[in-house]
């Protein structure tokens, strides 16, 4: 019984060690800090960009629910459609209503008001296609287009003048909205907008004020009017107007143009 007993102790013992033989070493753990792992860490520009598109997805899923019942929900309180058309409309000359942006359009307020004052071609823009559903319902828009501000699908020097009502506020299109709007209306065309003035004024806000005015000091465009007027119930907002100017840039591509043909 005791010979056994050994023999199948060492015989299991021999197999063992075969086993962990024929098995692969160990490996050690490789270190997730190397430099190629930082490469591929998302950077700040990265971060901000998915920051961005989160919030426009959060403001497209809103005003698309939104949209069916917006005049119903208080949407028609918001007098920046009213106001901001009656300043362009009063400073465009007839001979200059041939194509209008409407950026921003909404359910196609301003539109209504454009038509009637004879605007020959009416875009709308906006990111909500429920929105644009609605503005289309008017029948006074030649064209609808669903995008997000500050990228538009338009080209350079597309429109005589652009309209940009309640659009310009917080969580909704950026400072850089106002170079867009330069890029595609033409020179002498004017640009017309709101910016909620508490928001305007305070420190969060103060980036469509360096942007206005950057643009203005380079001599991109004019400022032609401002004032503060109603917005919504008590709520105050700033009210521009700007000229578009040739700038050397645009005349220099202009000749090119013309010398292409």
């Amino acid at each position: 019984t005791t010979t056994t007993t050994t023999t199948t102790t060492t015989t299991s013992t021999t197999t063992t060690e075969r086993e962990e033989a024929k098995a692969p070493p160990l490996q050690k753990p490789v270190a997730t800090t190397t430099a190629s792992s930082y490469s591929s860490s998302p950077t700040e520009s990265d971060l901000k960009e998915r920051k961005r598109g989160e919030q426009e997805a959060a403001l497209k899923h809103l005003y698309d629910r939104l949209a069916c019942s917006y005049h119903k929900a208080g949407g028609d309180r918001i007098v920046a459609a009213a106001h901001c058309t009656e300043v362009l409309l009063h400073h465009l000359p007839v001979s200059r209503r041939g194509r209008v942006l409407d950026a921003g359009a909404g359910t196609g307020e301003a539109g209504s008001m454009l038509k009637n004052a004879g605007v020959r071609h009416l875009t709308a823009f906006d990111l909500s296609d429920n929105m644009l559903d609605q503005a289309r319902k008017r029948g006074v828009y030649d064209e609808a287009v669903q995008g997000c501000l500050p990228n538009s699908p338009f080209a350079e020097a597309q429109f005589d003048a652009v309209v940009c009502a309640g659009c310009l506020a917080p969580s909704h299109a950026s400072p850089a909205s106002y170079a867009e709007f330069c890029r595609v209306v033409r020179p002498g065309g004017l640009v017309a907008f709101s910016v909620p003035r508490a928001y305007y004024e305070s420190a969060e806000g103060q980036g469509h004020v360096f942007a206005i005015e950057t643009l203005e000091r380079v001599g991109t465009w004019e400022r032609v009017f401002v004032e503060a007027r109603s917005y919504f119930d008590d709520v105050e907002a700033m009210y521009f107007v700007f000229r578009r100017q040739e700038t050397v840039p645009y005349r220099r591509r202009r000749r090119e143009r013309e010398e292409e043909e």
